[in-house]
């Protein structure tokens, strides 16, 4: 059984209501736990997101006024909510960007904003491995780019080159979508169509009617 990709968003959208709308910190947790479990069976924990997590906590536990037990209910409700944010997110960023952007435009988003979701999602780590390169390749020739010192050669040499990529490639993209005469129809044909099911409309459903009772406690 395969939810449509609206409903996975759908689904991450009404989980990060909930997690706001609802006070009670067992149902909070209960909530936490849902994304947390799945994401360490398919993730590392980041140390990152743990060390901010111990920052927000701490920093609520610091400044919010009330008696020591008020302090540490609040502090652990606001870090249970950050950390369910975000691991549902990422949980949620394994889809397939095409597939959510085709099932936007199946739903009405015209195509031409699709395609820049789309080219959006795919150039952003293509990016991020082009300028990786560019700055070892300037690492290799002997640039400095260690310390803070080095934030000036940062930018001579591995942002403005890599803003000149970008740019290129860009321009290389642009010039292949006009010569396919992209956008010269109103309407277009997929080659995957992207359909609800009855599991679609039964889940959608039951998370309506889950969010209603929840609002109404």
């Amino acid at each position: 059984m395969k939810f449509n990709p609206l409903t996975k968003f759908i689904t991450v959208i009404v989980y990060c209501v909930l997690l706001f709308v609802v006070h009670n910190i067992y149902v909070v947790a209960g909530l936490f736990a849902i994304p947390f479990v799945l994401y360490v069976r398919q993730f590392r924990v980041n140390r990152f997101i743990v060390f901010f997590a111990f920052f927000i906590f701490a920093i609520n536990g610091i400044f919010i006024g009330g008696d020591l037990h008020y302090r540490l209910e609040y502090s652990l409700r606001i870090v249970l909510r950050f950390l369910g944010i975000v691991f549902s997110g990422m949980l949620f960023s394994k889809e397939d960007p095409n597939e959510f952007a085709h099932a936007l435009m199946r739903v009405g988003l015209p195509y031409r904003y699709g395609m820049t979701m789309v080219l959006t999602f795919r150039l952003i780590p293509l990016f991020s491995s082009e300028s990786m390169m560019i700055k070892k390749a300037q690492m290799a020739r002997g640039v400095n780019l260690e310390g803070l010192s080095s934030v000036v050669n940062m930018a001579k040499y591995t942002f403005f080159p890599w803003i000149y990529a970008a740019l290129e490639r860009a321009d290389a993209l642009t010039l292949s979508m006009e010569g396919r005469c992209f956008g010269i129809y109103k309407k277009r044909t997929f080659c995957k169509e992207s359909v609800f099911s009855y599991y679609d409309y039964g889940w959608l459903v039951l998370l309506i009617g889950f969010l209603g009772l929840s609002l109404g406690w």
